[in-house]
């Protein structure tokens, strides 16, 4: 399975766990398959959407 979300529909996303963070952010190390990351540049647009 490939931790990046390329040709998945958005609401495939609905309903999973999440973590939003910023660029730069300390982020813990543990692997969690069904989580969606959601990473915010500074001025909080996305710069990418990863599982894991």
């Amino acid at each position: 399975m490939s931790n990046v979300v390329n040709d998945e529909p958005i609401s495939t996303l609905i309903g999973k766990p999440s973590r939003v963070y910023t660029t730069g952010d300390m982020l813990t190390e543990d692997f969690v398959p069904n989580r969606v990351n959601i990473e915010l540049s500074e001025s909080g647009e996305i710069v990418r959407v990863w599982m894991g």
